[in-house]
């Protein structure tokens, strides 16, 4: 009896770190690119509050250093098309709705919303970029226990011209990542 309670415990209780900074993932598998930018970060907060920042698009300016949302009225709806205002690399944190873009490093980018999957904590979209260039972005949130999240990115770039992109804006992609993981953490927890 007191063994199972002991074990129970130890579970419980190293569990969540455990899986945090383990190979665990709730991103679903993705077909190989020519590249990936990725982030993961552990968040002090709920996965229902984390999505609702993650999919309030039109308030991306309160926190996102890397992506800001054009147009008021975007939803997340499956099919639905986003337009961003993205920043390469990110501007610095923090940023608030009042930061003001660098124009050098700002870019316009269309996406189209493929999956939805509240329940499972899921988003992505596709960009609609030239032909010779297109990837495909995944977020996810999981509850790993004791009042904390972890936020998951990742965006699969292939075609004929991911290479030159790689090469061009790798780095300063991977940075963004992470800026907006940075950022999503700060807005939560402050």
């Amino acid at each position: 009896m007191f063994k199972s309670k002991f074990l129970s415990f130890v579970s419980l209780t190293l569990l969540p770190a455990a899986l945090a900074q383990s190979e665990y993932t709730n991103l679903p598998a993705t077909a190989p690119g020519v590249f990936n930018a990725t982030a993961r970060i552990e968040i002090k907060s709920t996965v229902p509050a984390a999505w609702d920042v993650l999919t309030d698009f039109a308030n991306y300016a309160a926190w996102n250093p890397f992506g800001n949302i054009t147009l008021p009225e975007q939803r997340p709806v499956e099919g639905n098309f986003l337009f961003f205002r993205v920043q390469i690399p990110a501007l610095p944190l923090p940023v608030n709705k009042d930061t003001p873009d660098n124009l050098l490093n700002t870019q316009l980018s269309a996406e189209r919303i493929t999956h939805v999957q509240p329940e499972l904590g899921r988003l992505a979209w596709d960009y609609l970029g030239e032909l010779a260039i297109a990837s495909t972005r995944w977020q996810a949130l999981s509850d790993i226990g004791n009042g904390t999240v972890l936020y998951e990115s990742i965006e699969v770039f292939h075609g004929l011209f991911a290479g030159v992109l790689k090469d061009t804006l790798g780095e300063s992609l991977q940075q963004s990542f992470e800026a907006q993981a940075e950022g999503l953490k700060l807005y939560l927890e402050c």
